[in-house]
């Protein structure tokens, strides 16, 4: 307790993972003195391998006692969180903390009014799938449920054609003593058998993969994982494992067992009278249709996928990004305390403590230009508060009156323009910034010294600005400012914002993430690195730019030793992440969209396979009465081939209510939407795919139409 005082000494408790890699595991590591920001804390202990609570962190401090004199949201962020006490629920806590609540509204009405605390469950509030997120995770979910009603359909044909071609055998059986229920248990032990080989197959290469790929592949997708999350296999994953299992032989062996074993009385005296047989009904019917329509999907899903992967690679940078290092820098305030100190002190002290470190931040940047400037292997150095190809800010802007720009006078501007300024995408850059990336200015002038002024208003926007929003119209002298955005609350945004003027236009350098889709319009402002929300520091290098990073790690630390360097990477790398993650579902895709393909045309030849064996012997009385050869595979295979087709028209269906669904997901892809629907090429695209997946299941009715074709009529009248 004596270290959440004011005024104590600064002390911290190291993780297990800190402690093994950075300090090598040093048992003598207890009162050692580290480097925290600009202040120095002694170790007081360490935690125990697994925990990193609150969620995944690695060192904790005391929380000061002084923070609730703090002004309002001048101290550090703080989280409540508490353990229900037993047999204690979530609605009775609510109930609770409801009337502390109101009891501290009343007390401290300027400052908890409006307040309404909530108590949810704790893992929850970490990372709860909304928007974007919630669509990707149900994507994921379609994707699997697509596949497995796939498998499930073509094990369920699999086995009832397995169990079809038994049917002497069991009428055999049955005639012989044999119960019903004695075959059916038979068979449904055949597909248990089965069906516990696969599950035990599926579980180790679920528990090879999570344990080589999944925490890498979970953390590449969602940001480092809380440390209670296990990715491997648990045991509850194994019993659904072994339940989906027992129900899918219940479903592969038990449905197909019942209907081949139905009214085999009958059938005996059919088969001894040289007629009927177990024949594909209804349900069936559109189990194919369904399987057909699936697989027909999944090659849609590589594709779409494959584009993006080519889309985001080919995202240039507008310069020659692998001569570039890209480094964000950054520097912790120094602690402010005093206790017992007024709100209105306590929020000029915090103010003051960023003011200064923004001034430090500032001198320890330029003193580190100048260092690495002189050294031999630096071409140039600038600043900028995003780096190409990143997410960049977004603001909607408006255009002053036409007529106040020179030249523009009495005309209106165009509809088509106001409904073009949505989304500009703005960076704070050095004057330095185009000079060093070698982007000559297109029209106008660049930035200077005299652009840093407070008062100054002058900016630059790309040639994706004057295309899109201002329609390849002359942009010199024109002004610009942001759309204030209305409050929460829904009242007014309050003062304009003021203008700014066009003074240049320079060619498009990556203003856009490599995710956005579209030509992205930038605008970009001058700024001072103490002025700028987040500053990264951009390298021309004469070599290998990350070569440089050992040097420029050492100059910074003579520099300031208090200057924190994050980010290393070559401005080529910058897309490496996402490219990663999306090359990675690919490969996945494709793995399953194989498997998917192979299982369907296997189906479908046992479909068909089945067919021709079950009509031997008519095929022969047809052939041996003249009919011929061409007629009979019409008939025969008429139905199974409308089967197909259907399947593939509605997988091509699917196709397109996906694209109309989800338009935003997949813009000019070969399926983007057009104010009226699918335009006449991404229909010929459609169709062309439809026909292309017809082939391929058509490919799996060559070997039993070559068998139909050679039956002999002798050698059918022969069979059973």
């Amino acid at each position: 307790a004596a270290d959440e005082r004011t005024g104590a000494a600064p002390v911290v408790v190291l993780g297990y993972d800190v402690w093994r890699t950075r300090f090598a595991s040093d048992p003598a590591v207890v009162g050692r003195s580290v480097q925290l920001g600009d202040a120095y804390a002694a170790v007081v202990g360490v935690m125990p391998d697994g925990f990193a609570f609150p969620v995944a962190h690695e060192m904790w401090t005391p929380l000061r006692t002084d923070v609730p004199d703090r002004a309002p949201r001048a101290g550090p962020g703080v989280t409540v969180f508490g353990r229900l006490a037993p047999g204690v629920s979530l609605d009775r806590a609510q109930a609770e903390l409801t009337t502390l609540g109101r009891r501290a509204a009343t007390e401290f009405p300027d400052t908890h009014e409006h307040l309404r605390p909530q108590v949810g469950r704790y893992a929850k509030q970490f990372y709860e799938p909304k928007g974007a997120g919630l669509a990707i995770f149900l994507s994921i979910y379609v994707f699997a449920l697509m596949l497995l009603v796939l498998v499930c359909a073509n094990v369920a044909l699999l086995m009832f054609a397995r169990a079809a071609t038994r049917e002497s055998e069991i009428i055999v059986r049955n005639a012989l003593g044999a119960s019903r229920g004695r075959i059916v248990a038979q068979l449904f032990a055949e597909a248990l058998v089965l069906g516990g080989v696969a599950a035990a197959v599926g579980l180790g290469a679920a528990h090879l993969a999570l344990r080589r790929w999944g925490l890498d592949f979970l953390e590449g997708n969602l940001g480092r994982m809380p440390f209670w999350y296990d990715p491997r296999l648990s045991a509850s994953a194994v019993l659904y494992a072994l339940g989906l299992t027992a129900l899918g032989a219940v479903i592969a062996g038990v449905v197909p067992a019942r209907k081949v074993t139905r009214g085999l009385g009958s059938r005996l005296r059919q088969g001894t009278a040289g007629g009927g047989g177990l024949r594909f009904g209804g349900v069936w019917t559109a189990v194919i249709v369904t399987q057909v329509a699936v697989t027909v999907a999944f090659p849609a899903v590589v594709f779409v996928e494959q584009r993006e992967l080519v889309r985001i690679r080919s995202f240039g940078a507008g310069f020659p990004s692998q001569e570039y290092l890209g480094v964000r820098l950054d520097m912790d305030a120094a602690v402010a305390t005093g206790a017992g100190a007024e709100a209105a002190e306590a929020a000029e002290a915090a103010e003051a403590a960023e003011a200064a470190r923004r001034a430090r931040l500032g001198m320890a940047v330029e003193a580190l230009r100048q260092r690495l400037a002189a050294e031999p292997g630096v071409r140039g150095i600038t600043f900028v508060d995003r780096l190409p190809r990143t997410g960049h800010p977004e603001y909607q802007m408006e255009l002053d009156d036409p007529s106040a720009v020179p030249g523009q006078a009495g005309r209106a501007t165009p509809p088509a323009v106001q409904d073009a300024l949505r989304e500009v995408s703005t960076a704070s850059i050095d004057p330095s910034y185009f000079d060093v990336l070698g982007a000559p200015i297109l029209a106008g002038r660049g930035f200077h010294s005299g652009d840093l002024a407070p008062d100054a208003r002058a900016v630059i926007v790309d040639q994706g600005f004057v295309d899109q929003v201002l329609l390849g119209r002359n942009p010199i002298g024109r002004r610009v400012r942001p759309v204030a955005a209305p409050a929460r609350d829904g009242s007014s945004a309050g003062a304009p914002e003021p203008w700014f003027e066009i003074v240049g236009v320079v060619k498009e350098l990556g203003m856009g993430a490599a995710t956005q889709r579209g030509r992205a319009a930038g605008l970009y402002r001058p700024t001072a690195p103490e002025r700028a929300g987040r500053v990264y520091m951009v390298v021309h290098a004469k070599g290998d730019p990350l070569a440089l990073a050992p040097r420029v790690r050492a100059i910074a630390t003579a520099v300031e030793p208090t200057l924190r360097l994050s980010e290393v990477q070559g401005l080529d790398e910058v897309t490496s992440a996402i490219l990663w993650i999306v090359g990675m579902w690919l490969r996945v895709t494709v793995v399953l969209t194989a498997i998917a393909l192979l299982l369907s045309l296997a189906g479908i030849y046992a479909v068909l396979s089945f067919t021709v064996a079950r009509r031997t012997r008519e095929i022969g009385v047809r052939v041996a009465l003249g009919a011929s050869r061409r007629r009979v595979v019409t008939a025969i295979f008429r139905r199974p081939l409308t089967q197909v087709g259907l399947g593939v028209v509605a997988g091509a269906a699917l196709i397109a209510a996906g694209a109309a669904a989800a338009p935003a997901y997949i813009p000019d892809q070969g399926l983007e939407l057009s104010e009226v629907g699918l335009s006449l090429r991404q229909v010929a695209l459609l169709v062309a795919y439809a026909a292309l997946m017809l082939g391929v299941c058509l490919l799996a009715c060559v070997v039993p139409t070559r068998r139909a074709l050679r039956v002999e009529p002798t050698e059918a009248l022969r069979m059973e």
